[in-house]
């Protein structure tokens, strides 16, 4: 049935690609980088296989045919660690409306919905962004590492202060040899 007075919306929704919406189904770890507006993007210049199409597999008794599996890893993909503050908080919303419909528990959704609003929080509070993006890339893997039916899950929303004083200790002292290499090139 239609509605007369209904239109389509005033965005274009973000879709990911098929690759990243086969390992959220899987809850397997995925980088935040295909739900960015930028692999989303590259995911909709993809054109989809059918389900017949068939590629060579050479064994060493023969060749066969295989499947071709139209979900791949894309090649321009950034890990979780090199994307910038803002690309993960746009990336955010379209990870949680993927894993909806994936059919995560509402429970977990929730979680990571409160992960996401806690570290947006701590950067409203002044925290450096470099440590927060290191600590959602550590975090988010650890949860998906242990994350198999069954099992208990560690709530991901729960923010490690200690662990992440740890990676703000590590940026500095990184940054400080940084910069006394540079001094000493100077003298």
């Amino acid at each position: 049935e239609m509605d007369d007075n209904a239109m389509v919306g005033d965005t274009i929704p973000l879709t990911p690609s098929p690759f990243a919406m086969k390992r959220v189904r899987a809850k397997e770890y995925v980088d935040l980088w295909y739900f960015t507006t930028e692999g989303c993007r590259e995911a909709n210049q993809i054109v989809p296989t059918t389900a017949n199409t068939y590629g060579f597999l050479d064994f060493e008794t023969g060749i066969t045919f295989q499947p071709v599996d139209a979900a791949k890893p894309s090649k321009k993909a950034i890990i979780d660690e090199r994307l910038g503050w803002e690309q993960i908080m746009t990336a955010r919303h379209t990870f949680i409306t993927a894993a909806q419909q994936a059919g995560w528990a509402p429970e977990i959704l929730n979680t990571f919905a409160e992960f996401y609003i806690n570290l947006e929080s701590l950067k409203a509070e002044g925290r450096n962004s470099r440590p927060l993006i290191l600590y959602h890339a550590v975090v988010r893997r650890q949860w998906h590492a242990v994350a198999n039916p069954g099992a208990k899950q560690f709530n991901i929303s729960r923010i490690n202060e200690k662990l992440l004083n740890s990676l703000e200790n590590q940026i500095r002292d990184f940054n400080h040899e940084e910069l006394q290499k540079q001094a000493s090139f100077l003298f």
